[in-house]
């Protein structure tokens, strides 16, 4: 017994001692870090940011200034509020933020970043982003699909010209403009009657952005994520990548068929089938890659055209 007892408060000193260091490290640290408001256990500052994030991080910054720190659940975030600040963060430390936290959605949907706007800067991002510069952003190409979306657009206007006095349905108008500029883009001409499949494609799509922009546990909490499976997301999520993946096969499909009627000019998927099959590039595309940057080329097609203003 008296053994026993030197051994029990020796280890819990050296229990004690380890704590101190860690709460002074944690100190440390803390210090370094801009300010901001102080936060609740394990939920962090989520609570403040309310119904309207923008506004609430809007009169934290009033308080705490440009450069402000939350903690978001378990995940560390850096609020910019200015111009200059956010100017000076990438100027002079790029590399630091070139990267985006990999959200549990946008993971599955990208095909596991193979996205450049979630890839990790390395290698394939810097490679992937030579290909979309050299490629599909020249000035050529991005006057031919400029063109498809001046074109969609007058028959939009011719459309709802024809069916004057009677209403509009401006929502299903726009929807109608998107899909069709879309396949037209990243698809080439698809045939004008086959509406159920350009339709359920749109479908596919709202849904993927749908589940990558709705508040996901797994992003402020890793650790939670075992609840997707049981919440329905995961379920969700799965469904509409196969869907999702079953119609890029489908269209890459049908662009390798050697008696598919050739076209004016390539679109997005011609594209990057031949860089796949090009021996001299310094990147071999899988299929998987592939569809993960025709996934962001589609995205971004689709923010042009909300861009749109029709006066």
């Amino acid at each position: 017994m008296s053994f026993e007892i030197p051994s029990i408060m020796l280890l819990f000193i050296t229990l004690l001692f380890l704590l101190m260091i860690k709460k002074k490290r944690q100190m440390i640290i803390t210090r370094r870090l801009p300010p901001g408001p102080n936060t609740l256990p394990i939920i962090g500052n989520l609570h403040q940011l309310g119904k309207l994030p923008h506004r609430s991080l809007q009169n934290m910054s009033e308080r705490y200034g440009d450069l402000m720190f939350l903690q978001l659940g378990s995940v560390p975030t850096l609020v910019v509020s200015s111009p200059n600040m956010a100017q000076e963060i990438f100027k002079n430390h790029d590399l630091v933020f070139s990267g985006r936290p990999p959200l549990y959605a946008a993971k599955r949907v990208s095909y596991n970043l193979s996205s450049i706007s979630l890839a990790p800067y390395g290698e394939y991002w810097r490679e992937v982003r030579k290909i979309l510069v050299l490629e599909l952003m020249t000035a050529k190409r991005v006057e031919s699909f400029g063109r498809i979306r001046v074109q969609e657009v007058a028959h939009t206007l011719d459309r709802i010209s024809n069916t004057a006095p009677n209403v509009v349905d401006l929502s299903s108008v726009a929807f109608s403009l998107s899909n069709n500029v879309v396949c037209r883009v990243a698809f080439g001409k698809m045939n004008p009657n086959d509406t159920r499949n350009t339709s359920r494609f749109q479908e596919i799509l709202g849904e993927a952005q749908h589940l990558m922009g709705e508040f996901n546990v797994a992003d402020y909490f890793p650790w939670m994520g075992w609840l997707n499976k049981f919440n329905g997301v995961d379920r969700r999520l799965e469904k509409n990548f196969r869907d999702l993946d079953r119609f890029f096969d489908q269209v890459i499909e049908e662009h390798l068929d050697p008696m598919r009627p050739e076209s004016d000019s390539e679109d997005i998927i011609d594209v990057l089938l031949r860089i796949q099959k090009d021996p001299n590039q310094t990147i071999n595309l899988s299929n998987e890659q592939l569809k993960g940057v025709l996934v962001e080329k589609i995205q971004d097609n689709i923010e042009d055209i909300d861009k749109i203003e029709i006066s």
